[in-house]
């Protein structure tokens, strides 16, 4: 009996997966006429091309070069890069206009074109005719702009023109985040899909290019330059739009602002005009301004938001510098100030009173550095809080305490923190990345 319930068992199984590989592979393909609608009603699915479905080549890749598509698949990914601008932009409104999809037979390479029309409900449908074969990127670019556009123009009877920074800085949003796994409705065996980390750096992929790059202005981001070989396509474009986009939807509200900013687009000739009305800038100088502070606030720090190395030894050696008055010229002179390293300013032996006042600034600009700095940076900045506050009597110990009492404790305690800040400055000169080399020039005789 329990070889009979067995083996019934196996055959209701293969039965279900037969269904569902005939549901899976009838979907791939519709007859003319057809279409599919996708789970939210607002995607409408067509096809021309009347081929069999050939799977994706068995090759991990985030973002595949090359993606072959059919009606499930493309309703299925379509969807989810809807569902991920939905919550991403705090999209709470129902979608008013439907967009319809036909896929159309092309080579890869070709471009996709959508334009929209008028509906009963008096709002607006868009159509696109979307190539068959199309890199990963494009495609999911393509799904983004429909549905920015969509919602930009809903209450406007002019067709709204977007700035390219959105569309590429959302689309780089949504593929850093979610990886392969966006495209395995064209991959039924999900090849890179299972085995995706969901990164903690949102900008994982964005941060070195823009590390090593030069700053781009909001302009330029707008209106691409020649120098950024067609805008969208350059990496380096696309990495500095994700970041704008990353930085105005981490501001307070940033998600009803961005909304606010795409419904105002179709209201002003200048999308830069939208943007300040958005986000609270005068001018395009304010906007100019904001942006370059962003830029150099991300340059500066690491995915957990700790300045880099190179700008915390910057920093360190300043603080390392104290600045002290020298005697005037003449009576009626201004006394002046000059900056001298630690060691030299202990040798002059001051006052308990004088190197307190001196010395608690420094401290603390120490502490606020060791905060935010990285591991391999932190412990030398802690060495130096040690020594100093070792000189201080801020952490006395049993040697110290013994020191004291000897007549000459005071230029002891010195001569131990001398020695030991020497000792830390050859460690930062060896940490400290290398001047630009100089090249000499020779003379003939």
């Amino acid at each position: 009996m329990t070889h009979s319930f067995a083996r019934r068992a196996l055959r209701c199984l293969m039965v279900l997966v037969l269904l569902g590989t005939f549901d899976w592979v009838h979907a791939q393909r519709l007859r003319p006429g057809q279409t599919l609608i996708s789970r939210s009603r607002q995607f409408v699915v067509s096809s021309l091309v009347d081929a069999p479905f050939v799977p994706a080549a068995n090759k991990v890749k985030a973002v595949p070069d090359q993606v072959r598509l059919h009606p499930s698949g493309l309703a299925q990914f379509a969807e989810s890069i809807r569902d991920q601008w939905v919550k991403r932009y705090g999209i709470a409104s129902r979608w008013q206009g439907q967009i319809h999809l036909q896929i159309i037979p092309s080579k890869l390479g070709d471009p996709a074109r959508f334009g929209r029309i008028p509906n009963a409900t008096g709002s607006w449908d868009y159509r696109a005719s979307v190539p068959h074969l199309m890199p990963g990127r494009e495609l999911t670019e393509l799904i983004v702009d429909l549905l920015l556009t969509e919602f930009a123009g809903r209450y406007s009877s002019t067709d709204p023109v977007l700035p390219p920074w959105i569309t590429s800085g959302t689309t780089e949003l949504i593929l850093q985040s979610k990886g392969p796994i966006l495209f395995t409705p064209f991959a039924p065996q999900a090849v890179g899909g299972l085995n995706f980390i969901h990164p903690q750096d949102p900008l994982h992929a964005s941060r070195e290019l823009i590390q090593n790059s030069k700053p781009i202005s909001y302009l330029n981001l707008t209106l691409p330059q020649p120098q950024l070989s067609k805008g969208a396509q350059n990496p380096v474009y696309r990495s500095h739009a994700h970041l704008l986009v990353h930085k105005l939807l981490g501001l307070s509200k940033g998600s009803e602002r961005m909304q606010f900013f795409l419904r105002e687009l179709p209201k002003h000739k200048n999308n830069a005009r939208a943007f300040g009305v958005a986000f609270g800038h005068e001018s395009m100088l304010k906007i100019e301004q904001w942006w370059a502070m962003a830029q150099i606030q991300f340059r500066s720090r690491d995915a957990f938001h700790r300045w880099r190395p190179e700008a915390i030894l910057a920093h360190l050696s300043d603080c390392l510098q104290i600045e002290t008055e020298l005697p005037p010229d003449s009576p009626q002179a201004k006394p002046k100030t000059q900056r001298i390293p630690l060691q030299a300013y202990l040798r002059t032996d001051p006052t308990p009173k004088e190197r307190a006042l001196k010395l608690t600034p420094v401290l603390q600009r120490l502490a606020f550095l060791q905060v935010n700095s990285t591991p391999e940076t932190a412990r030398l900045i802690q060495d130096y809080r040690e020594t100093l506050g070792a000189y201080l009597g801020l952490r006395p110990t049993n040697i110290h305490r013994a020191i004291r009492t000897t007549p000459n404790a005071q230029a002891t305690l010195r001569e131990r923190a001398i020695t030991k800040l020497n000792l830390l400055d050859t460690i930062l000169a060896d940490m400290s990345p290398p001047p630009p080399e100089t090249h000499s020039k020779f003379a003939t005789p």
